[in-house]
């Protein structure tokens, strides 16, 4: 014996009018800009998808350290990858609110990126990024300054002899 429900009909659902609205917002783009994202997280804030590489340095252990710039939300913040459990970044801009800090706490963030919390910054700041290695504690840090966008590229308009 086989049973059919039939929509409406013995508690089977009835067919949507609608399709059901989304619950996740389809705003995309920084969810914050400048001051607004102090201390927050790069990628929570949605500043982390085309961010400028300010300078990268390898550090002694083999760790990769980059010191980046958003110029979308106008903040900076470092991040590191191939560290070590233990192995810390700290980041701060010149006149900056505090230095923010990150620390490679288990094996998944050894795996992959460990990034501080962002601070608002914006063209000719200078931002230091030191690491601190678990092992033997030797500290190594770099700097760079914000560069300032592109200049526009003037348009040369050219004129014509008038025949007057």
């Amino acid at each position: 014996m086989a049973l059919f429900l039939l929509p409406g009909r013995h508690g089977a659902p009835l067919p949507a009018a609608h399709p059901p609205a989304s619950s996740s917002p389809s705003v995309t783009g920084p969810r914050c800009r400048g001051t607004a994202c102090e201390g927050g997280s790069p990628m929570d804030m949605r500043c982390a998808t085309a961010p400028e590489t300010l300078a990268e340095h390898v550090t002694a252990t083999g760790a990769s350290v980059q010191l980046r710039y958003s110029r979308e939300c106008g903040t900076s913040g470092t991040r590191m990858w191939g560290a070590r459990i233990g192995d810390r970044i700290e980041s701060e801009a010149a006149g900056g609110v505090r230095t923010y800090r990150a620390e490679v706490k288990d094996r998944a963030e050894a795996d992959t990126y460990v990034h501080t919390a962002m601070t608002a910054t914006r063209p000719g700041t200078l931002v230091r990024t030191c690491f601190l290695p678990t092992a033997d504690g030797r500290k190594e840090c770099f700097e760079a300054r914000v560069d300032r966008p592109p200049e526009p590229t003037p348009r040369i308009r050219t004129s014509h002899p008038s025949t007057t």
